[in-house]
């Protein structure tokens, strides 16, 4: 690793936005007028305006009098169990476009009700001079992204569902929006979440209203994703050496082109009662999700935009194509298939999709009946102009598992390819010892290359080093696997990828080792928590590092780090805290050699020598480092974790964890969780 980092690894010892809304009766509270533009806004007037929630939104709200719990006010809250409806909500007054329940009767009425709604920011850093419109009856608290940004008609401090408004909004007041300027740096690009809680004033309030606007300034400049400045994409793809990431079809970007909120993903995916409870003793299929992302309009083939705004993503890191991983030659996961050549000819007219038959899904069988049906559906996509071809002009296959079928099997289909004018070539993936079945197969079938599909630790990892130069002995070309962790609801196994240090150490097989080529394994399988796709709890940053690692591997030469970014990776939940047995069937194993650690790590990017900071639960812990890549890790710990750079006094990169660390669990949960302080211009990802 020390080839990837300035200096050595310091170990030290030691959003979303919800509203809730009660409305009450007794003395009426004025209303302000609305607050004066602050200098900020009025650096910003250079901008345009935006809006971020509009007024009459559709919002998920909880109006069963119960306490949500500390979390309710964060992105990573799932509130899939939440009614939803549009505003104005309430009741009693008789304009609410959404009625909510008022409790057991007219004289015990509840005091909170809470209110969620998600809205998605392209780049935050351009998003300045909030202004807040807000509708309530009768005391409120509006967070963004977990932080309070106003307050109004509550005491300070601390309020708990049973505090009640100290005045009551009455008359013409009902019915008046209440505005004022609210600060925006909890504000991070992609999926963010606005939480209000409404409070009544007295248990027999006699009605509740909520409604809400946010706005802000647009700023004219964006600002860059990355801490290099990319070599342009036609520099990259003109490298010899090719970076492909794995696709898996049963996890595209939507699965219904519903609103996050209530989307499959969120009803039956992250929730253990998805699927009729299906994976009620693992608390749910999946830890995260794809970055959330509003529904497209009606009569929309929305599968096939959602394909190009995932090849666009891929091509602004300098990606050369999917592998796609083909579990079926027909039904749905065919059809993705034929959508993604689609969008890819259409968005990036060099973007290449390499074909990956799993050999574990499809193509069963008897040999003749494989051998059919790999032929005839593999004949049907070799001319679409998005597969992927060598120089000499043949299809590359890249069969997953490739030992299911003997090399004799793989030579007959190879040669009735050849007998349909489709010339093939095979650059087989291994989970099986790689090396003698390459020997095996080279025997019987023309290689262009090998691979295996990897380590997912920090000891492996430095293995792989040594796999190019065997590949070469062979005549052969080395894909090198990378990936970002690895954690398995279904099965309740993890391997330990501690924090950053195997995605780390796996680039630096790559590169020092001589891989050829790269394949990110996976894009997006979700069901194995190895995603590099913008996602729910890892966020940009593995997307983030895979551009800076893309361009070294593809120009051999270290990118210059031209702007100060700081990273975070860490569990939400230490390997050590105790699952709720009577939920969870049994307690995760650690599987793959590499021991549980427990850790909160800071991964900067740094232009010069700086501190790096650290803190938890009020405390800080510091280190001083030097320029370049550097990682500071300190022992895991319950809070909310911030992360600095600071240098000269001046604090040059921040960011604040969006999953909170708490021990205090039901069903354990070990994906690690990731972020980071750059923001930039994502407008062309949310399409």
């Amino acid at each position: 690793m020390s080839s990837l980092l300035s200096s050595p690894f310091v170990r030290v010892g030691c959003l979303s936005l919800w509203v809730v809304c009660f409305s009450a009766c007794g003395p009426a509270e004025s209303v302000s007028e609305p607050v004066a533009p602050t200098s900020e806004a009025r650096q910003a007037a250079v901008g345009t305006s935006t809006t971020l929630v509009a007024a009459g939104s559709v919002w998920k709200y909880r109006d069963t009098g119960v306490d949500p719990g500390a979390q309710w006010k964060t992105v990573g809250y799932s509130d899939a169990a939440w009614a939803q409806g549009a505003a104005q909500l309430g009741y009693g007054d008789g304009d609410e476009a959404t009625v909510v329940s008022y409790g057991p009767s007219a004289s015990s009425r509840y005091v909170t009700t809470w209110f969620r709604k998600t809205f998605t920011v392209a780049d935050a850093a351009r998003v300045s001079a909030g202004v807040l419109r807000l509708l309530r009856d009768d005391g409120a608290i509006v967070y963004l992204n977990g932080t309070e940004v106003f307050r109004t008609n509550l005491p300070s401090g601390t309020v708990t569902p049973t505090t009640l408004a100290p005045l009551t909004i009455a008359g013409v007041d009902e019915t008046t929006w209440l505005s004022a300027s609210v600060p925006l740096t909890s504000l991070v690009s992609g999926t963010n979440v606005l939480a209000v809680e409404v409070h009544q004033s007295t248990l027999n309030s006699s009605d509740l209203g909520f409604d809400l606007e946010l706005k802000a300034t647009l700023s004219s400049q964006p600002t860059p994703c990355f801490a290099l400045d990319l070599p342009s994409l036609a520099s990259l793809r003109a490298s010899p050496k090719k970076v492909f990431a794995h696709y898996f079809s049963p996890y595209p970007l939507s699965l219904d082109n519903k609103d996050p909120a209530v989307d499959y993903y969120a009803r039956n995916y992250l929730q253990p009662t998805g699927e009729n409870s299906k994976f009620a003793y693992c608390g749910g299929l999946l830890k995260q999700r794809p970055l959330p992302q509003p529904p497209r309009a009606a009569g929309v083939d929305y599968e096939r935009v959602n394909f190009e705004v995932e090849v666009r993503r891929a091509s602004a890191l300098g990606l050369d194509g999917f592998t796609y991983d083909i579990l079926n030659h027909q039904g749905t996961h065919w059809t993705r298939l034929l959508k993604l050549l689609d969008a890819a000819s259409a968005v990036d007219p060099s973007f290449r999709i390499v074909l990956m038959p799993d050999m574990t899904s499809t193509y069963q069988g008897t040999d003749a009946e494989a051998q059919t049906a790999f032929v005839n559906s593999i004949a049907s996509v070799a001319a679409h102009p998005a597969t992927y071809h060598l120089d000499d002009g043949r299809l590359l296959l890249s069969p997953f598992a490739a030992d299911r079928r003997t090399p004799q099997w793989w030579a007959s289909a190879l040669q009735a390819l050849a007998a349909r004018g489709i010339p093939s070539a095979l650059w087989p993936v291994y989970v099986s010892p790689w090396a003698a079945a390459t020997t095996s197969l080279k025997a019987q079938v023309p290689l262009y290359g090998t691979s295996t599909w990897g380590s997912r630790t920090l000891s492996g990892a430095a293995g792989q080093k040594t796999n190019p130069g065997t590949a070469h002995g062979m005549g052969l070309k080395w894909m090198a696997p990378l990936a970002v962790q690895d954690s398995r609801p279904k099965d309740l196994i993890y391997t330990e990828a501690n924090n950053s240090q195997a995605l780390l150490a796996l680039w630096d097989a790559a590169i020092t080792g001589g891989a050829d080529w790269v394949q990110l394994i996976t894009w997006n399988d979700y069901s194995e928590a190895t995603e590099f796709s913008p996602s729910s709890g890892t966020q940009w940053a593995p997307f983030d590092l895979t551009a800076y690692y893309t361009a070294w591997f593809k120009t051999g030469v270290q990118p210059a780090i031209v702007r100060d970014a700081v990273y975070y990776f860490h569990r939400t939940q230490a390997t050590t805290a105790a699952p709720d047995l009577t939920k969870q069937r049994e307690v995760y194993q650690v599987r793959n050699g590499a021991s549980p650690a427990n850790e909160i790590e800071l991964l900067a990017f740094l232009t010069a020598p700086a501190t790096l900071e650290i803190e938890v639960a009020g405390t800080v812990q510091r280190k001083d480092v030097g320029a370049g890549i550097q990682s500071f890790r300190i022992p895991l710990r319950e809070g909310t974790p911030r992360f600095r750079a600071v240098r000269g006094g001046v604090t040059v990169a921040t960011v604040t964890s969006a999953s909170p660390i708490s021990n205090s669990i039901v069903y354990q949960d070990l994906l690690y969780r990731a972020g980071g302080s750059l923001t930039c211009d994502r407008s062309a990802f949310f399409p």
